[in-house]
């Protein structure tokens, strides 16, 4: 089987979260897309309340995902989102981020940047008492040498006739702005000379990690078509983004 490999660009937040949500429903061949943001935002946590974020300077844009955990602020980073059948992935959970988490530690120490697997703290789930996403490490998160927090994640899964599960994770490239206080690669090995290498070992380590074979893809006429409702009725509505 095939793991369909979306290289994307820098979009709008909305439409970034309008099209992860689109892949996770659409069915299909597993899918890998690696994105930015432009401007960059704030993701908020699906179950976090926006007013815990009145605090934020006035022209920040905010997003709300559909997966949990805290707020991440979207600067210079790869985030990834990957869409595929459940029954692909662990059955427990937490054994599903083991998986994908060591997947991208092995994608990063291919470039020599050094992190291990957290085995101990909170649990794997919303977590809607954590204000950022990157402030503490839970179990499974990958932190650099110091404990914090270089990359995380977190999962929706559809359980229905035809169980579906979104893998969101970000790897702090810089810094961001408002969470000074995360990892990031460029502590240890400059990024400009290995922005691309790291996409693409990305791809082939996650793709080993599920018995997958990468081939480039692009969205289909439905994708974008859904992506596009999405953006109108759900992730570019205000009363969405304010709903908690």
């Amino acid at each position: 089987m095939y793991l369909r490999v979306l290289d994307d660009g820098a979009r709008p937040p909305a439409e970034n979260m309008a099209i992860d949500e689109a892949l996770l429903r659409g069915g299909g061949l597993p899918s890998l897309r690696l994105y930015g943001w432009q401007p960059h935002a704030v993701s908020l946590g699906y179950f976090q309340k926006v007013d815990d974020f009145a605090d934020l300077p006035i022209d920040t844009v905010i997003v709300r995902r559909s997966t949990g955990g805290g707020a991440i602020h979207h600067g210079d980073e790869i985030t990834f989102a990957l869409t595929l059948d459940a029954n692909l992935l662990p059955k427990d959970l937490d054994q599903s981020y083991v998986l994908l988490h060591d997947a991208v530690r092995a994608a990063l120490s291919d470039l020599g940047v050094h992190c291990t697997r957290q085995t101990t703290g909170a649990a794997c789930g919303a977590r809607p008492d954590v204000r950022w996403c990157f402030a503490t490490a839970g179990r499974h998160d990958l932190v650099d040498a110091h404990g914090r927090k270089l990359v995380g994640s977190a999962q929706r899964r559809l359980r229905n006739e035809h169980a579906r599960v979104l893998h969101h994770g970000s790897i702090v490239l810089h810094k961001p702005a408002l969470t000074p206080f995360v990892a990031a690669i460029a502590d240890q090995i400059e990024v400009h000379a290995n922005r691309t290498k790291l996409r693409g070992q990305m791809v082939l380590r996650i793709a080993a990690a599920l018995n997958l074979t990468p081939q480039p893809g692009t969205l289909s006429d439905q994708e974008h078509a859904t992506a596009t409702h999405l953006i109108a009725a759900r992730f570019g509505d205000p009363s969405f983004r304010n709903a908690r």
